[in-house]
């Protein structure tokens, strides 16, 4: 498998099932959770660029969005996460498998 092709299996994987249902065979309430930490699928792209080594300003260039659009999200990354640094949030990626 290449690893553009584990990448794809892996979004896959982080796609909600809409059809689950909870023991009664009921749809649960609230949507099955896509990502750790109740991160947004924009925060997990910001997070993933980080975590490769990219700064804001290319980050920004590469989500066609401007670096302190990057910055803000950086900022409630870190808060959702309760970490202060990059090397924490590259840290959290590796381990979540987001990266």
């Amino acid at each position: 498998m290449t690893p553009e092709q584990a990448i794809a299996a892996r979004e896959q994987l982080l796609i909600p099932d809409r059809t689950h249902k909870d023991a009664r065979g009921k749809k649960p309430k609230s949507p099955v959770a896509l990502y750790p930490n109740d991160l947004t699928g924009r925060e997990v792209e910001v997070l993933r660029l980080v975590a490769q080594g990219l700064t804001d300003a290319q980050v920004a260039d590469a989500l066609v969005v401007s670096p302190r659009t990057v910055n803000a999200h950086l900022r409630t990354i870190y808060s959702k996460l309760n970490i202060t640094s990059r090397h924490a949030a590259t840290y959290f990626a590796l381990e979540h498998g987001l990266v």
